[in-house]
């Protein structure tokens, strides 16, 4: 039989970790959050101003070591290829925002060609009560992946993957 302490001890170290590993979740979405030049971030806001029923809040799943997060939304609409056409305007304006250029999907900085984001736009087979429904994908590099020469290696990888 285990002692108390032992127990009590096991305990404290599992909560710990369960606590550390929270607060570093939380770190990153304070800094996807705190940057208003997140193309996630002008997305949802994008998508909530455009639909006039509640959209269901999508998470952002974050990849820390591999320097990106990824971002999924579907949303009902009246007129899909309006709501795409006018989405490839709004994500070219983000894109130049942030000092890039939007090519093929890619968003990259104009002078160093380093890529930002990744996104996609297309028709969505779903029930949406007589509506149509649109799919939007974002991946995007991370704030401050070029600060660790290890993750920007990794982004590129994953960038690359993805048909930059």
């Amino acid at each position: 039989m285990r002692s108390l302490k032992w127990k009590l001890t096991v305990n404290g170290i599992l909560m710990f970790s369960f606590l550390s590993s929270a607060c570093f979740n939380f770190a990153y979405a304070y800094d996807i959050n705190s940057a208003s030049s997140s193309a996630i971030m002008s997305t949802q806001a994008y998508i909530d101003h455009q639909t006039k029923s509640l959209q269901p809040e999508q998470n952002i799943v974050y990849h820390p070591t591999l320097g990106y997060m990824d971002y999924q939304q579907i949303w009902c609409n009246d007129n899909q290829q309006s709501i795409m056409s006018k989405y490839q305007h709004f994500i070219s304006n983000v894109c130049v925002e942030k000092g890039g250029i939007l090519t093929k999907n890619w968003c990259a900085l104009s002078d160093t060609r380093q890529p930002i984001f990744y996104t996609f736009i297309a028709n969505y087979d779903s029930s949406c009560h007589g509506n149509h429904a649109t799919i939007v994908h974002i991946t995007e590099m991370m704030p401050n992946t070029n600060n660790n020469t290890n993750i920007a290696r990794e982004w590129m990888k994953i960038a690359q993957s993805l048909g930059f």
